[in-house]
């Protein structure tokens, strides 16, 4: 009952509504934010339809023989329409399997959405291990499950201190200020790397996604001091850039800006991401305590491979 088909352009309506009503999937996967770096991956996605109706789409690139779900995207694996039963999700993932590894695929590596993003919940490690998936891989992240309130005392003495040398947050609807200002400068003079997004690109992934993505600045005076840029998602708000000037360091302005999401962002979670540093891929301790001190707690994320 089961068909397999690879992703072209002229599906991205049936694509698109899938992961609207899928019970795992975020923007994330949607063609309007995924199609931002289509130039720089081979796109192998797949969609599976059970009869006539997609039911199921694997976002995913192809390198040299390697299926990965998918290189430029936090996480991905099968994405399934919401009330797929459990053993037709398992059925789903063999046959896709099944299907890459007759198409000239030897190795296909995933890396499932996290659980509690998901609107459905399913059992990531019974589905993978179902098709007979080798855990290859963890990646040590944070995140805040809400209501929470901060209970380190040095976390809330920056968070006063912030406020009473006047520090303000704004939502701001550009991204300008924060590139230029701050993210860009810190990226290149203290972690020797750009950020993932370009502005242009940030600034057009954001429009081609209302309200999903969102920039809090912390201002001084009129000064922008800090900034954080929110993945919005319906249960997680997930902090995809964090920087700030050395000023804004001395008066922990950010201690105030991750204070005012746990109030205000109103998603059940704050998603910190990860604390592996890219150099060694080993946790960074600094990163660590920093993101347990706003009583983020550890979520791993698992790589699964299928040979």
């Amino acid at each position: 009952m089961l068909k397999i088909k690879s992703y072209t352009p002229s599906d991205i309506d049936a694509w698109n509504e899938l992961v609207e009503d899928s019970s795992n999937g975020v923007f994330l996967h949607s063609r309007s934010f995924m199609d931002y770096h289509k130039d720089r991956f081979t796109d192998a996605s797949l969609l599976i339809y059970h009869g006539n109706d997609l039911i199921s789409v694997l976002p995913g690139n192809s390198y040299e023989h390697t299926f990965l779900s998918h290189q430029g995207l936090t996480f991905g694996g099968w994405i399934f329409r919401k009330g797929t039963d459990p053993a037709l999700q398992q059925e789903i993932i063999q046959s896709s399997i099944k299907f890459l590894f007759a198409n000239g695929f030897d190795r296909i590596r995933v890396k499932p959405i996290p659980e509690f993003y998901h609107a459905e919940k399913l059992d990531n490690d019974a589905l993978m291990l179902s098709a007979d998936g080798v855990l290859v891989d963890e990646d040590p992240n944070y995140a805040i499950e809400l209501p929470k309130v901060i209970s380190d005392r040095g976390k809330r003495w920056g968070v006063q201190k912030a406020m009473n040398k006047g520090i303000h947050i704004e939502e701001d609807d550009g991204f300008t200020t924060f590139w230029e200002e701050i993210l860009m400068p810190y990226h290149r003079q203290i972690l020797g790397y750009e950020p993932v997004h370009t502005l242009a690109e940030i600034t057009s992934l954001a429009a081609n996604n209302p309200e999903k993505i969102r920039q809090f600045n912390a201002y001084h005076k009129g000064e922008i001091l800090a900034g954080v840029t929110v993945f919005a998602h319906p249960m997680v708000a997930r902090t995809q850039y964090i920087a700030s000037t050395d000023e804004g360091r001395k008066n922990r302005a950010v201690d105030l800006l991750i204070g005012y999401l746990m109030r205000n962002i109103g998603e059940k979670y704050i998603d910190l991401g990860g604390v592996s540093d890219p150099k060694t891929g080993l946790p960074k301790e600094s990163l660590v305590q920093w993101k347990e001190s706003f009583g983020g707690e550890l979520y791993v994320g698992k790589v699964w491979e299928f040979f």
